[in-house]
């Protein structure tokens, strides 16, 4: 086999980035992460996690906007029993155009699943609520004249933050969309009282934060239930379910990618001659190996028992087999430290194959599995591929 040329591996690995940005393929809480940057900010997470967060979001939004999108309208019959007929009529129209918005919304969450769309939606369904308030309350002459449902829309408004797990940053943003307009109204009827000021301000923020703390105890609990469901414990890995449905996004972004298989040469061995804690290390030893030898824009999992499977963004055959036998002779290279007294290597089959334009998952991974297969059947420790 001739090695691909240098220039062509630079290429492939430029190109590689390049779709990282898009699709974002790193694996989910590694240890390097630390949890309260994960917390702060969703520049970590997998465009996995990024996706179910996203889908649980989105069956929140669309029942809040659905709620209020009925509900604000029908309140309308209180102001037309409580205040003068035209003032009445003022607030229908600001009720029916709020309304309208939310049902806009509600339908647009339903028809689609983006993440994009979602982040915007979310958004306008704080922003315009918080409008809403401020369009009515310009309405009133008065503070004393102001009914307190309505007062109270602002902190009402920032509990419903609560129900979503959102990051800090995202939390904080909207906040500030709620904060702008409760400003304006508060600097629209001062009256030189600091003290009612200082109150306002001070329920304002205590509102925010236990819906701060309540949104980050949703999103904390979110990333341990992925973590239990997707992460394989041993290694830190991602699982097969995870893997395939990486695989899935990164068909509809992608036409390039090869797939690698490994498998730990005789490894039922290694468990009943040092015991299973000798094997879980080797596993260890073989998942650092992979991951450290591979970019973090390749996608790696434990596929089951003692395989692997690492999946290689707009990388051609040439240079995933090269760095296959990297990976392999790294790993016959390190001896790993049994006991005080013995010490192993560990050599492994490997089958390497490319992504065909448009062909199934189950195709792909059976071909892969097959030269691993070849791989053993020609006597283990080597690599294979259907490179003509």
């Amino acid at each position: 086999m001739e090695p691909a040329p240098l220039n062509d591996v630079y290429s492939e690995q430029k190109e590689g980035v390049n779709l990282f940005k898009k699709i974002r393929l790193t694996t989910y809480f590694s240890l390097e992460n630390n949890p309260l940057v994960e917390l702060i900010s969703s520049n970590t997470h997998s465009a996995d996690f990024t996706q179910k967060r996203s889908e649980y979001i989105r069956g929140r939004l669309w029942i809040m906007c659905m709620f209020f999108a009925f509900s604000v309208p029908i309140f309308s019959i209180f102001d037309f029993i409580t205040f003068a007929h035209q003032h009445a009529k003022t607030l229908l129209i600001a009720r029916m155009t709020l309304s309208i918005s939310l049902f806009f919304m509600a339908y647009r969450v339903k028809r689609s699943s983006s993440v994009s769309l979602i982040k915007y939606v979310i958004a306008l369904s704080f922003l315009l609520p918080s409008i809403f308030y401020l369009t009515i309350m310009n309405t009133f002459a008065s503070l004393e004249s102001v009914p307190h449902i309505f007062t109270m829309m602002p902190y009402l408004i920032l509990a419903m933050i609560g129900l979503f797990p959102l990051t800090v940053r995202g939390g904080l943003i909207l906040i500030s969309l709620i904060f702008v307009p409760f400003i304006m109204v508060q600097m629209q009827f001062f009256n030189g009282d600091y003290w009612q000021l200082f109150n306002a301000l001070w329920l304002f923020l205590l509102f925010a934060g236990i819906s701060l703390w309540l949104q980050l105890a949703q999103l904390s609990m979110l990333m341990n239930l992925y973590r239990e469901s997707t992460i394989d414990p041993l290694t830190k890995l991602i699982n097969r379910r995870v893997l395939l449905r990486r695989i899935e996004q990164l068909k509809s972004h992608a036409t390039k990618f090869s797939v690698v298989m490994f498998d730990l040469d005789r490894f039922k061995r290694i468990n009943d001659t040092y015991g299973h804690l000798a094997g879980d290390k080797v596993l260890k030893v073989a998942s650092h190996i992979i991951k450290t030898n591979l970019s973090c824009r390749d996608i790696v999992a434990r596929y089951g028992g003692e395989e692997f499977v690492a999946v290689l963004p707009s990388t051609n055959l040439h240079s995933a087999i090269l760095k296959a036998e990297l990976i392999a002779a790294q790993l016959k290279a390190l001896p790993i430290q049994i006991n005080d007294q013995s010490e192993i290597t560990v050599t492994s089959s490997i089958g390497v194959t490319a992504y065909k334009q448009d062909e199934e998952i189950e195709t792909l991974f059976k071909r892969v599995d097959d030269l691993l297969y070849d791989a053993k059947k020609l006597g283990r420790d080597r690599v294979v591929s259907d490179i003509k």
